[in-house]
């Protein structure tokens, strides 16, 4: 399957009345990887942050493998690791806000995921401009910096989705975990458009110049 995977089903939490596309729903939230319905069915059914906060603090105690998709371990090489589970859960929610907030509508304009391209501007300016954590990242070497852009986007995804996964259980879609896991996959894949894979190398050539930096090889 390709396009198919894209393919988000509404999740029912009570009575539902929605409308996939713009995600209007009255009485009900819907885990899907837009995520929209989610945020307008009222704060009683949104993913908190806490519940976030939770997941990343069990994760961070120990070695969790199959991270992404099934496949990747949780393993963290910029300082984005070393970041407290508050600090991950909050990037975490802003990142899935910023999702929320463009017009990516997977359910039926499978074309319009967001890039990667776009995330990972999302992320740099939520890190350089953090009061607790700007500095800490703008003094990064430009490899490291490329590095924990990309962590934090994956894993924000992958923190997110478990605990919409702890919080509606069963009632989640089969097809909407399949669609889930095929938009981390583009993510950790650094892909703009579905079947365009790319690379570190790839990212790094393309991020900004950092002063204090540092040399990277191909397929890191």
């Amino acid at each position: 399957m390709s396009k198919p995977h894209f393919i988000y089903l509404c999740l029912a939490v009570g009575a539902v009345v929605a409308s996939c596309g713009g995600c209007a729903v009255k009485d009900a939230a819907v885990a899907d990887g837009d995520s929209r319905a989610v945020s307008r069915a009222g704060s009683q059914e949104r993913v908190t942050l806490d519940e976030i906060a939770q997941i990343a603090a069990k994760c961070d105690s120990e070695y969790t493998d199959g991270w992404i998709c099934g496949r990747e371990p949780r393993v963290f090489k910029s300082p984005y690791g070393k970041l407290s589970p508050m600090a991950k859960a909050e990037f975490a929610e802003a990142y899935r806000r910023f999702i929320e907030s463009t017009d990516q509508d997977l359910i039926n304009r499978p074309s319009s995921y967001i890039s990667y391209t776009r995330r990972a501007a999302f992320a740099r300016k939520y890190w350089s401009e953090s009061s607790a954590y700007g500095q800490s990242f703008k003094k990064e070497s430009k490899k490291m910096q490329v590095a924990w852009v990309h962590e934090s986007l994956w894993d924000a995804g992958e923190l997110w989705w478990r605990a919409a996964e702890k919080r509606f259980g069963p009632k989640i879609n089969s097809l909407g975990i399949m669609a889930h896991d095929q938009e981390q996959d583009m993510v950790f894949k650094f892909a703009d458009v579905e079947g365009s894979p790319r690379n570190f190398a790839d990212e790094y050539g393309r991020a900004p110049h950092v002063t204090t930096d540092d040399h990277v090889t191909t397929g890191e």
